[in-house]
């Protein structure tokens, strides 16, 4: 007979969250892929756009750094949304080696889109619930976010240190 410990039970419960997740993910990319073709853009493109879209103007290398890709595969993304109108190209004033990407209007117009439909698919699920579980939902997915944000303050203020990323 298996005794379950508290490491067990965490270990259970973390792969339950992750299939959770992935799964969340795979539902709310999966219901825009179309969006996505008419727009022209691929996943690597609309990840992109959102990330310019939150963050605003980025280096590239920072673009880069965020989709945790190559500068080189970055650099053909961006190509791409500068040829479709999504984006423009600068350089930083004080460093005219730096490239700065920003969205266009049409970018921005296109990443609102996108993400209009995960908001009307997510009004569709909310819809299933009664009050007691949409609000026991929301909680616990504020919750999530909350432990998100002091994961990323951790791996800032670890990068800001130098230390290595398995020591956050």
């Amino acid at each position: 007979m298996s005794v379950l410990t508290g490491e067990n039970i965490r270990g259970k419960l973390t792969d339950r969250f992750v299939r959770v997740i992935q799964h969340l993910n795979r539902l709310m990319y999966s219901g825009r892929l179309d969006e996505l073709k008419k727009l022209e853009l691929n996943a690597h493109h609309i990840n992109t756009l959102v990330l310019l879209d939150y963050y605003g103007p980025s280096r590239m290398g920072t673009l880069a750094s965020h989709l945790g890709s190559k500068l080189s595969h970055t650099s053909n993304i961006v190509d791409h949304l500068v040829g479709k109108g999504y984006l423009r190209r600068g350089s930083d004033p004080n460093d005219r080696r730096v490239v700065i990407c920003e969205l266009t209007n049409r970018g921005r117009k296109a990443t609102e889109q996108f993400i209009h439909i995960a908001t009307l698919r997510a009004n569709k699920v909310a819809e299933k619930w009664d009050i007691e579980q949409f609000e026991s939902v929301v909680e616990s997915l504020e919750l999530l976010w909350r432990a998100e944000k002091e994961v990323q303050s951790s791996v800032v203020s670890s990068r800001l240190q130098n230390k290595p990323l398995d020591k956050v």
